[in-house]
């Protein structure tokens, strides 16, 4: 009779060390993507500095129409009164949402035209740790791209932020990035079928964008798309992160924050992981997978 101890201690080890064959794989793959960005320096560049352009028109016109920077109607709806520092956190943390439904989203694309998705698709990995590769490139420049963002408002503007705030922020901003996950996948797995994956994304995108709280109050948005807030998880990472960091009113607990955005992770990454899943085998049995 075989030792139980034995088999448990095997079963384990096997885990491990497939694991860790992952974890190199999803490692290759953030490696890959920074070799290339780097090889264009200009551009690489120009990516850090275009989020603080496209920053500006909503700090600027924020401030032209209330008439000021400080505003008595934004402190009765949040309970802050500083528009720059609401929309600077509002604007900055949403790039994660465009990290996850583009770069994630056009990351199979990028195969395509390189010719090489067939090559990586036959890595003796799932499908999904590819996504998984990009996605940690994209995390990654995304926090580059906030650092540049905050250094550039904090010399202009002087925004004034709670410290203490900062890694309770960033922990629901964590959690806000593994749901994003599985939305991400989800874009990943449109290209598979309609090879311009960017019109889901674009389309999907721009729903979020709305009735995401960026750049005004959540409760200037309509009742239906006040609820329909409240089922996609940067809502909560926005909200969350103004509080932590500025006093904004949630409208409900920290605790009730971090569980929903707990559930919104399970929910999104299951169903992303089952969507990428049918999709993948969907292209393999027809056929379609090399076409472009």
């Amino acid at each position: 009779m075989a030792d139980t101890g034995s088999l448990d201690h095997s079963t384990t080890w096997s885990l491990w060390r497939r694991l860790r064959h992952y974890a190199n794989a999803v490692w290759a793959e953030n490696i890959k993507e920074w070799k290339l960005e780097l090889t264009y320096p200009l551009d690489f560049l120009r990516s850090l500095i275009a989020p603080v352009v496209y920053l500006l028109p909503y700090v600027l016109y924020g401030v032209a129409l209330v008439g000021g920077r400080y505003s008595p109607n934004l402190q009765k709806l949040t309970g802050t009164t500083d528009i720059v520092s609401f929309i600077t956190i509002g604007y900055v943390f949403i790039g994660f949402m465009n990290m996850a439904l583009w770069a994630m989203g056009f990351s199979l694309r990028k195969e395509q035209m390189y010719g090489t998705l067939e090559a990586v698709f036959a890595a003796p990995v799932p499908r999904w740790i590819f996504t998984m590769g990009m996605s940690m490139h994209s995390i990654l420049h995304q926090f580059l791209m906030i650092a540049v963002q905050l250094l550039f408002i904090l010399a202009v503007f002087s925004i004034k932020i709670n410290p203490l705030g900062l890694l309770p922020a960033l922990a629901m901003i964590g959690l806000m990035l593994i749901a994003l996950y599985g939305i991400g996948m989800i874009m990943a797995s449109t290209t598979l079928i309609f090879k311009q994956g960017g019109l889901i994304s674009d389309a999907l995108g721009s729903i979020l964008m709305v009735i995401t709280p960026i750049a005004y109050p959540l409760a200037v948005l309509p009742v239906f798309m006040q609820k329909a807030a409240l089922a996609v998880p940067t809502t909560y990472g926005i909200l969350a992160a103004r509080h932590f960091l500025t006093g904004e009113q949630m409208g409900f607990s920290v605790g009730t924050a971090f569980l929903r955005v707990a559930v919104l992770c399970v929910v999104w990454v299951v169903f992303g992981l089952v969507v990428f899943a049918m999709i993948d085998k969907y292209t393999r049995r027809s056929g379609t997978l090399s076409h472009y």
